[in-house]
């Protein structure tokens, strides 16, 4: 697990805010059935694009500093790693598209 970070406890109290507007809040107020659904899906939006996004700087992370240790000892490979580098910046970019799919229908 690693050690408590600030970032750790500051990403536990947003998704807990986040909990309690989506599925806490909606009960209290007795919303319609269209209220729900709409709730739901920005929820999953969300979801989509923060997941993504997470997985996206996480793969990023990994990747960059490879490139950038393997083009050190060898300027030649440059090119073929920035390929891998932007592979991983379309996981980013499907997220968003598959918000875009949900915000549509």
């Amino acid at each position: 697990m690693g050690k408590i970070t600030i970032g750790k406890v500051l990403s536990a109290l947003v998704l807990l805010k986040f909990c309690a507007m989506v599925f806490i809040s909606p009960v209290f107020a007795s919303p319609s059935d269209d209220t729900i659904i709409t709730i739901t899906k920005y929820a999953t939006m969300a979801f989509a694009v923060g997941l993504s996004a997470v997985a996206a700087g996480t793969a990023l992370s990994k990747t960059g500093a490879a490139s950038v240790a393997s083009v050190t000892e060898n300027p030649k490979l440059f090119g073929r790693t920035m390929v891998y580098v932007g592979m991983a910046e379309g996981i980013a970019i499907y997220g968003l598209l598959i918000a875009f799919l949900i915000w549509v229908d």
